[in-house]
């Protein structure tokens, strides 16, 4: 996933295309999600988690292969949205079964693991692209991110049990186990907040750093694929560190006391990417970037999973990728409509506004999930 940051928006951009039509690539992984999701939730409730995964990182494996062979932006479009379906698989199925095995007292810390087990793999990701954008070409980093599938088919197949609780097991009847969902459990106010957060961490993630940042530290400093492998790594590099302690916090004080601050911070960094000059600075935009990325990622996911019924676990998640999925699609057409229309400057600064007045209203209308234990706890 790392090197694709790296490859995806410089190898749509080689076909001549325009930066909207950039950003685009990165919002049609977006669209496959945004179908996908949904259902995704409803099957693993009634088929298990196991099976599933295996099929999303083999579809993406698949994808990832026939993209190495891609000679054309269309044709690169078509397979990244159906690669997109197997990334949907394994975001969805992966996030549901880390919510199978944790409780509320340690799921701040079991979401942190994940998230340093996925960022170690993301250091060398920009990294390893980097050096094979530059000793070969953009098409090495798609057959590299197939030979990693298979490793990770491997992994499923072998050392993963499944996670189903039995409860879902048991909805799972003729009907099938989506249609007990009552969408008023969707209806709530830290639904509704947290909706509102993901769609802004979205537009500074998805919009700016991922399709954008890369066409804007080439245009704007002149920096070879390599360069920003680099700095796509040092982002990696420090939400690894950070992400661990984090999950600590998250755990002992609360899913909006360390996802509030993360927040602020992120909106610092679009403010400092909006100012880049020189090298240094952009490496300082981009470790800032990584602290509140490592905050916020983590906290919002527990504060979701906090939220989801365990008999209906699946299902909820399912849904809830629906709006995670929407934010990922609009948020990077969004940023580029906006960089396209006034400058990347302007873009940067105006979504860094609307990242911290979405940290307003977390503060003041966004319950603490973990509110219901720690009173628990106490009695």
């Amino acid at each position: 996933m790392g090197a694709m940051h790296l490859a995806r928006p410089l190898f749509a951009a080689s076909f001549g295309v325009s930066i909207f039509l950039v950003a685009l690539i990165t919002s049609s992984n977006g669209v496959a999600r945004l179908v996908s999701g949904p259902i995704i939730g409803f099957l693993m409730d009634r088929w298990g988690r196991k099976p599933l995964l295996i099929v999303g990182v083999f579809l993406r494996g698949l994808t990832g292969l026939a993209e190495y062979f891609a000679s054309s932006y269309l044709e690169f479009l078509v397979l990244e949205f159906i690669g997109g379906i197997g990334v949907s698989i394994w975001g969805t199925g992966s996030s549901i079964v880390i919510a199978d095995v944790t409780g509320e007292e340690n799921r701040g810390r079991a979401v942190a693991t994940r998230s340093f087990s996925m960022r170690l793999g993301n250091v060398s990701g920009p990294l390893i692209g980097g050096l094979l954008a530059t000793f070969f070409d953009l098409r090495s980093i798609f057959l590299f991110n197939a030979v990693t599938k298979l490793v990770v088919l491997l992994v499923l197949i072998f050392l993963v049990a499944e996670t189903r609780p039995e409860a879902a097991a048991k909805r799972s009847g003729p009907t099938g186990a989506g249609e007990q969902v009552g969408f008023n459990i969707f209806l709530t106010r830290a639904f509704l907040v947290i909706s509102f957060v993901t769609f802004t961490l979205s537009l500074l993630g998805g919009g700016v750093f991922e399709a954008l940042f890369p066409i804007y530290a080439k245009k704007t400093m002149g920096l070879t694929p390599g360069e920003i492998g680099y700095l796509l790594t040092a982002v990696s590099v420090t939400v690894l560190l950070v992400s661990v302690p984090n999950g600590i916090l998250v755990d002992r004080y609360g899913r909006k006391k360390t996802l509030i601050p993360g927040m602020l911070i992120l909106a610092v960094s679009a403010y400092l990417l909006a100012r880049i000059g020189k090298l240094p600075s952009a490496y300082l935009a981009v470790v800032v970037y990584g602290i509140g990325e490592a905050m916020t990622s983590g906290a919002a996911q527990v504060y979701v999973m906090d939220l989801a019924p365990e008999d209906r676990r699946g299902a909820f998640l399912g849904v809830w990728s629906l709006f995670t999925n929407t934010s990922a699609v609009i948020a990077p057409l969004l940023a580029g409509f906006l960089a396209q229309t006034t400058d990347f400057s302007f873009t940067f600064t105006g979504i860094s506004l609307l990242v911290g007045f979405s940290a307003l209203v977390m503060w003041i209308f966004g319950p603490e999930t973990a509110a219901k234990r720690k009173r628990a706890s106490a009695a």
